[in-house]
């Protein structure tokens, strides 16, 4: 069953940011991107629904709205025409870091590849997994990638 915005609690957005993120999508990915995502466990960070044309990420335990994707359909599947991510979230690391972590999230969590968990080179050896824990619940392999201080991170 595919998630919508009554599947769970959600806080509307407010003020937005455009990010760099750009994909596109074959037609079977496109169709799990609008199935989207219901938390089952507590461990489950995110709730993701789509309601054309824009797919929705919130945090599962708040409510708390993050990233907006708008997807337009073509032939072949989709594209993201824009993605927007919440400016309190941006204020706290920055618009490449915040792409790089919507890419994670969309592909490990919709559509279940495996793709490296971005961390952030200036993050202290022994957060790294804990930082992780706190946006997605689960362990992937990691990446370091160049971005503003650890500490200006969303809490």
């Amino acid at each position: 069953m595919a998630a919508n915005v009554e599947s769970w609690k959600t806080a509307p957005f407010g003020e937005v940011q455009e990010i760099p993120y750009r994909s596109r999508f074959a037609a079977p990915e496109y169709e799990k991107l609008k199935l989207g995502l219901i938390p089952r466990e507590m461990e489950d960070k995110w709730f993701i629904y789509y309601d054309e044309p824009f797919l929705a990420f919130h945090r599962s335990w708040t409510g708390q709205p993050v990233y907006r994707v708008k997807l337009r359909e073509i032939d072949d599947g989709s594209v993201v025409e824009e993605a927007q991510c919440s400016t309190d979230v941006v204020a706290k690391s920055d618009a490449q870091y915040q792409a790089m972590l919507l890419d994670f999230i969309v592909s490990n969590l919709l559509l279940g590849q495996r793709k490296p968990f971005p961390v952030p080179a200036k993050m202290p050896e022994k957060l790294p997994g804990a930082y992780q824990h706190a946006v997605v619940g689960r362990g992937y392999p990691q990446t370091v990638v160049a971005t503003k201080p650890w500490w200006k991170f969303w809490h």
